[in-house]
């Protein structure tokens, strides 16, 4: 059983802990293996692992309920003018990404301090195993494209030797645009 700390689950009990690891889900932490809010909503939603927040165990609508303001005012501002991204896309949209990638088959790690940008391996990849194929923008529904906006997130993918990809919901549905890195010019 995890405990919902923080907008995280921790999984203390060593052996649940390395089944969820083995299966690219989590990280090790101090205090076992921590769960970011997706992660663990994918396993509740599927059974495999029950959430505590106290005394009450917490459902997939727990998890996609939208937090609280003072959630958002702690975003750092000069992120969100960087991304040129005004607003988050809802929990449930990136939930809906999620279990997608998810259900596809794809590790996803979550990027320290943006969580909007979202690592993705490729099929049946151990994340400890090979790098990560794609940098996943998450993107809000009132999302406008500039080429300035474009080029920042491409340069970002860039630097880390990543395709660049843009996940969005349109009407109630998961989708994705992958954009390749264009060859090193040199």
């Amino acid at each position: 059983m995890a405990e919902y700390e923080k907008g995280r689950a921790i999984e203390r009990d060593a052996a649940a802990g390395a089944r969820l690891l083995s299966m690219g889900i989590g990280k090790k932490g101090e205090d076992g293996v921590v769960l970011e809010w997706p992660e663990a909503a994918f396993l509740v939603e599927r059974k495999l692992i029950e959430v505590r927040e106290g005394k009450k165990a917490l459902a997939l609508e727990d998890f996609l309920a939208e937090p609280k303001e003072r959630e958002a005012k702690k975003a750092p501002k000069a992120k969100q003018a960087k991304t040129n991204l005004s607003s988050s896309p809802s929990r449930a949209d990136q939930y809906r990404i999620y279990r997608a990638l998810r259900g596809g088959g794809r590790v996803v790690r979550f990027s320290a301090g943006s969580p909007l940008h979202w690592r993705v391996y490729e099929r049946g990849v151990g994340r400890e195993q090979e790098r990560p194929q794609m940098m996943l923008c998450i993107v809000p529904p009132d999302w406008s494209v500039s080429l300035q906006t474009l080029e920042q997130q491409m340069q970002l993918a860039r630097l880390l030797r990543l395709d660049l990809g843009l996940a969005f919901v349109r009407e109630g549905k998961p989708q994705m645009v992958k954009l390749s890195r264009p060859p090193l010019e040199g």
